[in-house]
């Protein structure tokens, strides 16, 4: 496992020169081409493909595969991806736009907000730092951000907000106030909101310690950190592992879909079924 994390990072160097991510260091990511970010319907997909040094950002029927809207974005820019296994994200929950980010690790972090009807761009930020795209609040009031220690170790980071209301980074970490020396590393293997869009709830795999649930409160803006108990040095398995809701119970399944843990996400405790 070790082995395959110093294979990975040793690729990050050479992502800015490629036009896709490839999973070579921690989501979030930027991906160009692919199948993009689907609509709230399910009738488009998203897709953003690299033009010189900009960016084509392209409305695809998901029906026939036709183009029915394009625009140029200056600048590298992609769908922002959160797991290691390429789960997209970055639409607003009305179904109303989108978020892309730029793509590879900068010092200087950018993003645009577009129209999901036509592509036209709503907003755009600007960041000093590593940033990438994590989650927005249901009435899209806040971004929430992995921040990135630096642009050289982008394994350690925390979780920002940012407020689309006044263009503002708020100040402080989004942190689990009840374990105040956690600290954030790892790789997002699966996530899993709920309905409402309130609560993203991500696996990470984090070798060297224990894998842990990432429970992002985007409404509130307070996080809860649960770790799962895991006794072998090899943490391989939990790249496999998928989430799923079930009324008041996050379900932590093998990849043969049995399940290996339950969180009541009422308490956070953690049992084996």
């Amino acid at each position: 496992m070790f082995r395959r994390l110093a294979v990975l990072l040793a690729a990050v160097a050479g992502l800015a020169l490629v036009p896709v991510a490839f999973a070579a260091y921690p989501a979030p990511f930027a991906v160009q081409g692919g199948s993009g970010l689907l609509s709230l319907d399910g009738s488009v997909h998203f897709v953003a493909q690299k033009a010189g040094a900009d960016t084509i950002v392209s409305a695809i029927g998901t029906s026939g595969g036709a183009t029915l809207e394009k625009r140029t974005i200056a600048g590298a820019y992609g769908i922002p991806t959160v797991t290691q296994s390429g789960l997209a994200a970055g639409l607003f929950h009305d179904g109303s736009a989108f978020v892309l980010q730029n793509v590879g690790i900068e010092k200087t972090s950018s993003f645009v907000i577009l129209d999901a009807h036509d592509l036209a761009t709503r907003d755009s930020i600007t960041l000093r730092g590593t940033f990438g795209f994590d989650a927005l609040s249901p009435d899209a009031s806040r971004l929430y951000l992995i921040q990135h220690t630096s642009a050289q170790d982008v394994q350690h980071y925390v979780v920002r907000a940012y407020d689309l209301a006044t263009h503002t980074l708020m100040p402080g970490r989004i942190a689990d106030k009840t374990q105040k020396s956690w600290v954030m590393q790892g790789w997002a293997v699966d996530r899993v909101s709920t309905a409402d869009g309130r609560w993203a709830y991500t696996l990470y795999a984090n070798p060297g310690g224990y894998p842990f649930i990432h429970a992002l409160d985007t409404v509130d803006g307070i996080a809860h950190c649960i770790g799962l108990p895991w006794r072998a040095t090899d943490q391989t398995p939990v790249f496999e592992f998928t989430l799923a809701l079930k009324g008041t119970s996050l379900v932590v399944r093998r990849h043969d879909g049995r399940t290996w843990r339950v969180v009541d996400t009422t308490n956070w405790r953690v049992s084996a079924r």
